[in-house]
């Protein structure tokens, strides 16, 4: 299945005109800001993926499974417990700083790593009533991630599970995850694909996509559009982009009865 040339570029246009929108009010919910992240993200690796084209098809697929988990994130903090989730999402820096400086150790001298430790833990303290708790011996402990232990894949299971029971969006996206991760990570299911034996001879091959004309650009749509969707509602801007969003929302009803059909395997 292939989409209208111009079906993308239109929808990339309508992410950019409610990011106008949005930046001529104040956003003052946490979930209205991890939205424009989201969406923001969303238009940009999409004219990424636009602008690789067929010849290079196979390497959307890392921009795509980001696409793929950022929506997942946005998703799943939508689900439930709106606030506490978005604000862990915009808060954790502190942690996530902290953690790669740990892991990185050896870039630093050891005066400069230990100025770096103390500034990053001083941060950290500021939302230890977000990420600390008593583990089974009462002793104190910081999450390890922003949702608190859970996985790509237990989220996107409560994703399924609660918000899109009856359409076949999230088994379609989480199908495309799973199939580029060895792509996404170089492993050897990828090496399968961007090899080839030709008279006993290893090349590489000319077109390693089993379809380049399939699902990036597909999946690129379908992200960005249920982005636009869910932004525009939190940010309470329908009205404002009404003609955008009502264009992106029917494309995206087309196209959703097609999407068992495609071919991720």
């Amino acid at each position: 299945m292939t989409l209208p040339p111009s079906l993308l570029e239109n929808t990339i246009e309508a992410a950019r005109n409610l990011e106008a929108a949005a930046s001529q009010k104040v956003l003052r919910k946490p979930l209205q800001v991890v939205g424009l992240y989201c969406l923001v993200r969303h238009r940009q690796i999409a004219v990424a993926i636009q602008r690789l084209g067929l010849e290079s098809a196979y390497e959307s697929r890392v921009l795509l499974r980001t696409m793929i988990e950022i929506y997942i994130n946005y998703a799943w903090i939508r689900l439930r417990d709106t606030d506490l989730r978005a604000e862990r999402f915009l808060k954790f820096v502190p942690l996530e700083k902290l953690r790669i400086l740990e892991q990185t150790t050896r870039a630093y001298r050891p005066d400069e790593y230990a100025r770096l430790k103390r500034t990053r833990q001083t941060e950290r303290e500021k939302v230890r009533h977000l990420f600390q708790s008593h583990d089974t011996k009462g002793k104190m402990k910081w999450a390890k991630s922003w949702t608190c232990g859970k996985s790509v894949e237990a989220m996107f299971t409560e994703i399924q599970e609660n918000e899109k029971p009856e359409t076949s969006l999230d088994l379609f996206l989480y199908g495309l995850y799973r199939f580029f991760s060895s792509a996404v990570h170089g492993g050897p299911l990828s090496r399968t694909e961007v090899l080839m034996v030709v008279d006993r001879r290893i090349i590489a091959s000319p077109q390693p996509e089993h379809d380049p004309t399939e699902d990036h650009t597909v999946g690129a749509f379908t992200l960005l559009a249920s982005s636009i969707e869910a932004f525009a509602e939190d940010a309470m801007l329908q009205d404002q982009c009404h003609a955008d969003i009502r264009k992106v929302s029917a494309a995206l009803q087309e196209l959703m009865p097609r999407v068992p059909q495609l071919n991720v395997g």
